[in-house]
Formats: structure tokens, C-alpha cells, sequence
């Protein structure tokens, strides 16, 4: 027993393809889409520069703090220098060295740390010329203190 089938369900063999109304629908429904997903996006690059700076703070702090647990679990020489693992801790702290929290933290490699064995400044970009220069982080070896200057509005 055969069923008859509506017209709606026929086959489309008599139309060759969509309409100009059809791809006109199209095109601005998929304009909308992008003029309202493209601000949603386009700030997405300070807010991963933000968090690549907090997880380079973290990773900056748990350093300094394993290095003075050492340094303190060894009776906490009180003159020159010691080292750890190729760390240089300052034995008047207990924390490592400019120099020795760039070994400690893993070389930081994916920042600008061209200045950090002197001063202790980290920046997010290594080898961006423009950079984001307000956008840091400061580590101070004499009291092992992280400071970070980085908010989505200057990264």
C-alpha cells in the first residue's frame, strides 16, 4: 500500500538552486552574528597577556618561598651567598637573586626578561619592540615580595 505523498516533501529537481532573497537573508544574518561577536573577542589579547602574568607571579613567589624553605632548613647561613641547584640565594633573605630567581622560575623565556637579572622587571612580550611596558612584574630579592602592575587595562 503506497501512502501519497505531500508537496511539500517532493523532490526540489525543478529548482536549481537558492534564491537571491535566500543568500540575501543569509548574508545579513551572519553580518549580525560577526558585529556582535566580534567586540566580545577583539579584547581577548590583554586579557591572556593578564593572565600570563599572574601565573609568571605565581610561579615567581613559589620559587622564592622553596628557595628560603631551603635556605632555612639549612640553619640559614647568615654571610655571602649560597646555592641551590644552580639558584643563588642571598643569605642575608634567604631569597634568591635577581639572577637566581631566573633559573629558580623556570627561565621565564616567554617574557621580556632582558633587564630582570639587574632589576627584577618582568614584561609579557619577549622581543615585542612596542610591548606593553606598564604592564610588569617586580620581584625584590630582599624581602621576596611580587609585585604586579598588570590589569586588563595595561597589558
Amino acid at each position: 500500500m503506497q501512502t501519497k505523498q505531500a508537496s511539500s516533501f517532493k523532490s526540489r529537481s525543478g529548482q536549481g538552486g537558492f534564491t537571491l532573497i535566500e543568500l540575501i537573508v543569509v548574508i545579513v544574518i551572519l553580518g549580525i552574528l560577526a558585529a556582535t561577536a566580534l567586540p566580545r573577542f577583539a579584547n581577548l589579547g590583554s586579557d591572556a597577556r593578564l593572565a600570563k602574568m599572574q601565573a609568571a607571579r605565581a610561579s615567581i613567589v613559589s620559587a622564592a618561598n622553596m628557595y628560603r624553605g631551603r635556605w632555612l632548613a639549612a640553619g640559614s647561613p647568615s654571610t655571602g651567598t649560597s646555592v641551590y641547584d644552580t639558584v643563588t640565594v642571598d643569605n642575608t633573605t634567604g631569597f634568591p637573586t635577581f639572577a637566581g630567581m631566573l633559573i629558580a622560575a623556570g627561565g621565564l623565556a616567554d617574557y621580556e626578561n632582558s633587564t630582570f637579572a639587574t632589576d627584577g622587571v618582568l614584561r609579557p612580550d619577549a622581543g615585542n619592540a612596542s610591548g606593553h611596558t606598564s604592564c610588569t612584574i617586580t620581584y625584590v630579592p630582599a624581602s621576596g615580595t611580587v609585585t604586579v602592575a598588570a590589569t586588563s587595562a595595561n597589558c
